[in-house]
């Protein structure tokens, strides 16, 4: 008797067997850096004889008992009305692996707050996998700094960068010794952790010190006293610059004043303001003109 039931529940379920959709992950866990790009893939099975009009799949994002819909395809055709804003412009479903039972999703300009588990379900939404994101920003580009202080004789060195996720920052001198240094924390509005770190040395040592951020093993060092002769060289050359440049604005408005002035002589320009080229000689401490003189004279 236990026989025929058994038998009798293979017949039963079996074609709801055959057709039942199951989900399996390309891989599990995927690590990209921010600002680029990550495609992750599920696959369904069985695969069906028209994959792309058929294909009704959803990612979503969660993290911490929040969800947001990331991409939604329905019968071949992909609807956005739902879509969270954090991922408008920036997913899509790769067309071409769709005919091997891939739904294949990128996701690009990466974001830290991109970092989650990503669902990838079935058009029942029985069956799904979940997939990790870590998204990263290393420490790459650091700073540096050189200002003195009140105290004679006194330097404070200084690096800063931005990155994900915190990195620990040491200070060495050419002696390989550690240095003690301040060091301050604080969160940028893209969710990167801006680290500036600084330490202070005497100017008269002559020393090399380097600051590393462990994590990306990004570094940059400061040669004493080679740093402080070349920054200042580095302002002089700036405020020669600016003395130029305001030299040479300087006498093109006096060239365009010239200009202006023998054409009021000429008898063109009989719209301009009376009083503007007279304002302007006396910001620039010009001669009053000959046909003005005369005028007063008479």
């Amino acid at each position: 008797m236990k026989w025929i039931n058994i038998f009798m529940l293979q017949v039963l379920f079996q074609p709801c067997l055959q057709v039942m959709l199951t989900t399996t992950a390309e891989q599990t866990f995927y690590k990209a850096e921010s600002g680029g790009s990550v495609i992750m893939g599920c696959r369904f099975f069985p695969l069906s004889q028209h994959p792309y009009e058929d294909l009704t799949v959803s990612w979503h994002w969660t993290s911490q008992a929040r969800s947001r819909e990331v991409y939604q395809m329905e019968k071949g055709q992909e609807l956005n009305c739902s879509q969270h804003s954090d991922f408008r412009g920036r997913t899509k479903l790769l067309i071409k692996q769709i005919e091997d039972g891939w739904a294949k999703l990128q996701v690009t300009r990466l974001r830290i707050n991109d970092t989650g588990t990503y669902q990838c379900k079935n058009d029942t939404g029985t069956s799904y996998k979940d997939i990790k994101l870590s998204v990263t920003a290393p420490f790459k580009k650091v700073t540096k700094d050189i200002v003195k202080t009140g105290k004679e004789g006194e330097l404070v060195l200084t690096c800063q960068s931005e990155g994900y996720p915190k990195s620990k920052v040491t200070w060495e001198d050419n002696h390989r010794q550690e240095l003690n240094a301040s060091t301050t924390v604080v969160v940028t509005e893209d969710g990167l952790f801006r680290v500036t770190t600084q330490i202070r040395v005497a100017s008269s040592q002559e020393n090399n010190y380097t600051c590393s951020f462990n994590s990306s093993g990004s570094s940059r060092s400061f040669f004493i006293p080679e740093d402080t002769q070349q920054q200042k060289g580095n302002q002089r050359k700036v405020a020669v610059i600016i003395a130029a440049v305001g030299a040479i604005i300087r006498l093109a408005l006096i060239g365009l004043l010239i200009v202006l002035i023998h054409l009021h002589k000429k008898g063109f320009g009989k719209n301009i303001e009376p009083d503007w080229a007279s304002r302007t000689r006396r910001i620039f401490k010009l001669p009053e003109s000959t046909s003005n003189s005369r005028a007063e004279q008479v």
